[in-house]
């Protein structure tokens, strides 16, 4: 019996420190942020399906956000300031199967957008993002 005390005894012990992981400061600071939102058109109609993306290829910060049906976007956290490579990823569709020869051309037509644009290495648009009070608005004409 006193065994058995002792045992439970050492294991809350031993436990106990166990229970703090994971609480503190969340992480390293990543400095002053800003809130992005805006507007994307292709061919000067409002890009409804799809997403857009910013990431600095320097610290790979990056945030994202869906398009609505008017083609607006707004991310939902701030994103550290900086300059952003922004890319323009095709809506998400069933995948074709991958033993399938047109599988890449298949996967870049659920938004319509050109395929230079759904990366940020191809699509030449970037976008500077401040610490300010109002959000940093953007409007993307695409074509």
């Amino acid at each position: 019996m006193r065994n058995a005390k002792f045992t439970a005894i050492a294991t809350v012990f031993c436990l106990l420190p166990l229970t703090h992981l994971g609480c503190g400061g969340g992480g390293k600071d990543i400095g002053p942020t800003g809130t992005v939102e805006g507007t994307v058109t292709l061919g000067g109609k409002p890009l409804t399906k799809g997403s857009i993306v910013f990431y600095d290829k320097g610290t790979g910060n990056s945030g994202g956000a869906d398009l609505d049906a008017d083609g607006k976007f707004k991310f939902t956290t701030p994103i550290p300031v900086g300059t952003y490579a922004v890319s323009f990823p095709a809506a998400a569709m069933s995948a074709p199967p991958p033993d399938d020869p047109e599988a890449d051309k298949l996967a870049n037509q659920g938004s319509g957008v050109p395929v230079k644009y759904q990366d940020g290495n191809t699509s030449g648009i970037t976008a500077e993002v401040k610490e300010q009070d109002e959000p940093n608005t953007y409007t993307f004409e695409l074509k």
